[in-house]
């Protein structure tokens, strides 16, 4: 469930519902979303920030997925993990999921009624984060924007023991409007999500005072907003738990852009910088 006064958009009908065998499986891991369910989610993600489909993803498939997080930590050695790009879910019980047509035809649909146009790709990038240890705790509370229009945001694990910290994502939604400029949304990025700029996203008073919300993610579900428009980071969790989630963006106004390349650069120095001091 959501907080305050988010709508909550459930699609999901008896007759729409979907197998779900786990790793391996090649049918469509999702239902199919009708033109009035994608007019739904978008009003929800306009108006409240978050739209939400309920009970999509199968128990085989999150309990495959645990296996996968718990086999990948160990074969590494780390405490966190974040995978990007088209390799990595491949091998993994979710390698369905960038060729679900239900999935494309929900992110293409959502890009369209935000963007007034086709998008100019029907890529679906894909990425999986994973909060573990005391490590985790400096990948929390970073503040950003997506580089793309549309993510939906599956959780696959989150603790909920007594006494746990469930990581919730703290999000100000819809903040901006799409930048189409790069050196714009560039420019601005570098000064909203800056150290300095994180630690004050994350003050009580400037969440109450901006109506930032909270979401308390549950595995099974899917969570869609506005990325590149809406400032966004997760709480954090104790060292004892481990939290999973995975993300799958669409629709990059930038993409081939120099300066794009520049700036994802310049994400990916700050994760080193973070893995040297967690190395300390």
């Amino acid at each position: 469930m959501l907080n305050g006064d988010t709508m909550n958009i459930d699609v999901t009908t008896p007759s729409r519902r979907v197998a779900h065998p786990g790793a391996g499986f090649t049918a469509d891991p999702l239902p199919s979303l009708s033109d009035a369910d994608i007019d739904a989610l978008a009003h929800a993600m306009d108006t409240s920030g978050f739209a939400v489909l309920h009970d999509v993803i199968g128990a085989q498939v999150l309990d495959s997925m645990r296996e996968y997080v718990d086999s990948e930590l160990t074969r590494r050695n780390v405490e966190y993990l974040g995978l990007a790009g088209p390799d990595w879910i491949q091998d993994s019980p979710l390698a369905a999921f960038p060729t679900s047509a239900s999935l494309q035809s929900a992110l293409t649909g959502l890009y369209r009624r935000a963007m007034k146009e086709a998008p100019a790709e029907s890529r679906i990038a894909t990425s999986i984060r994973v909060l573990s240890g005391g490590t985790g705790a400096k990948h929390s509370w970073l503040f950003h924007y997506d580089s793309y229009v549309v993510t939906a945001l599956i959780p696959l694990q989150i603790p909920d023991g007594r006494g746990e910290l469930p990581g919730d994502l703290v999000m100000y939604p819809n903040l901006r409007r799409v930048r189409r400029r790069p050196i714009f949304n560039i420019l601005e990025k570098l000064v909203i999500e800056s150290p300095l700029a994180c630690r004050l996203w994350k003050r009580n008073a400037v969440r109450r005072a901006m109506s930032a919300r909270t979401m308390q993610m549950r595995p099974g579900n899917i969570y869609f907003f506005w990325g590149m428009r809406s400032l966004h980071a997760n709480e954090p969790c104790l060292p004892t738990s481990v939290r999973c989630t995975a993300l799958f963006h669409f629709g990059d106004p930038h993409a081939g852009s120099l300066l794009k390349r520049l700036s994802a650069r310049h994400h990916q120095a700050r994760l080193r910088r973070l893995s040297r001091a967690d190395a300390k």
